[in-house]
């Protein structure tokens, strides 16, 4: 049996090295401008992909909403309880009664809008946010016609791929709901279980059964767990193979998501086995791109650190000593200036490690595909490799 998960990860070296270097400055800012704003563009806090936020994590993202959701009771005790406005302590003292009028007031006219203004307000802001995150996908799909052709487009890949990347967008999106609503709906009824207190008097709920069990036997209630964490794997699965292989096959093809899963379902139906290898290695690939990127960052951020720490001691002499920068507003002006220069420097030194590293894991995944079925990943044919897979970049390479 041939191991394309484990072949994979030379041809990614090879492939990674062939399509960053020799360095271009132009080409570089364009492709960490991909590497940040694609969906899974990084690793660990900026990776959307499995992604601290890749497919697999756009179902966790969906799942942790149900945990949310059992603690609304919770805060509609609190309410009860909190404190109103005139007696909340603030230095020692009391807020002004006529600040609390005023935000009484204000209250008053946020809930006298309309309610249709609101409606409105609230459907513009969701499609605001599902046409960013489209766009999101969008780059993601730009970013694997980079890798066929060799050439950065972004405007142009953005307008040519958005309808393939909405798709994409509402499948995973479906998929994440399927997978979340066992889990939605076990942490809906174990929280219906919960005692709420309004003050201290106990308000238990009627009609659940000691221990948690929620009124069923144990088997049957273990029977509903293992269904709700069996349905919600697969769904983290199905999402990770519709992001990581749907999508380079739907540009690979040019075709729509329900298409390109047809034809890797295909081309899977027979390479399970090639599928579970995959999963392995590519968490062991990324557990080692995000040790070496904390450890990149972690080193670069100590020196921005103790630099920023210099240069504020120098700037605090004229001022007047430590005390005057954090007492006088010039003091206040040059700490921030020093804090807003150093996270700049921080994200400026380490995007070259977090294109690098994200290009090495997303070459990883389409040479994986490749391996399995060179048609679907996209990969230039005129750059075939000397063990005659497809190789990254090949438009580029044939370029030169």
């Amino acid at each position: 049996m041939d191991w394309h998960a484990v072949d994979a990860l030379d041809r990614a070296t090879d492939g990674t090295r062939r399509f960053l270097f020799p360095f271009e400055a132009v080409r570089w800012a364009k492709l960490a401008f991909l590497a940040l704003a694609m969906a899974g563009g990084g690793i660990s806090g900026f990776r959307a992909g499995i992604p601290s936020f890749s497919a697999s994590t756009v179902g966790f993202g969906v799942l942790t909403t149900g945990f949310g959701a059992s603690t609304i009771g919770l805060s509609a005790g609190a309410e009860a309880v909190s404190p109103s406005a005139e007696s909340v302590p603030l230095s020692g003292g009391f807020l002004p009664e006529a600040f609390g009028g005023a935000a009484a007031s204000g209250l008053d006219r946020l809930v006298g809008l309309n309610e249709s203004l609101l409606v409105a307000l609230a459907v513009v802001t969701l499609l605001v946010a599902l046409a960013l995150v489209a766009c999101s996908f969008a780059f993601r799909l730009a970013f694997y016609d980079a890798l066929a052709t060799g050439e950065v487009a972004l405007w142009r890949s953005l307008r040519a791929r958005f309808r393939q990347a909405s798709e994409l967008l509402a499948i995973l999106a479906g998929i994440a709901v399927v997978a979340a609503t066992p889990v939605v709906a076990v942490v809906a009824a174990v929280g219906s279980t919960s005692i709420f207190l309004t003050g201290s008097t106990p308000l238990p709920v009627v009609g659940v059964s000691p221990g948690g069990s929620l009124g069923f036997p144990g088997p049957v209630t273990a029977a509903i767990v293992a269904v709700g964490v069996a349905v919600t794997l697969i769904g983290i699965v199905v999402s990770r193979l519709t992001f990581e292989f749907v999508a380079p096959a739907m540009v690979a093809r040019d075709v729509g998501v329900i298409a390109g899963w047809r034809a890797v379902w295909a081309s899977l139906r027979g390479s399970w086995s090639e599928v579970v290898a995959y999963l392995v290695v590519h968490a062991l690939v990324a557990t080692g791109v995000r040790i070496v990127l904390t450890l990149a960052v972690a080193s670069v951020a100590a020196v921005v650190a103790v630099t920023g720490f210099v240069v504020a001691l120098v700037a605090a002499v004229p001022l007047g000593g430590v005390e005057a920068v954090f007492g006088t507003t010039a003091g206040l002006f040059v700490l921030g200036t020093v804090l807003l220069c150093s996270v700049v420097a921080l994200v400026a030194v380490t995007l070259p490690v977090r294109l690098v590293t994200r290009t090495y894991l997303t070459a990883y995944e389409v040479s994986t595909l490749a391996g399995i079925d060179p048609d679907l990943s996209p990969l230039a044919p005129s750059g075939a490799a000397s063990d005659g897979t497809a190789s990254i970049g090949g438009g580029r390479a044939g370029t030169r």
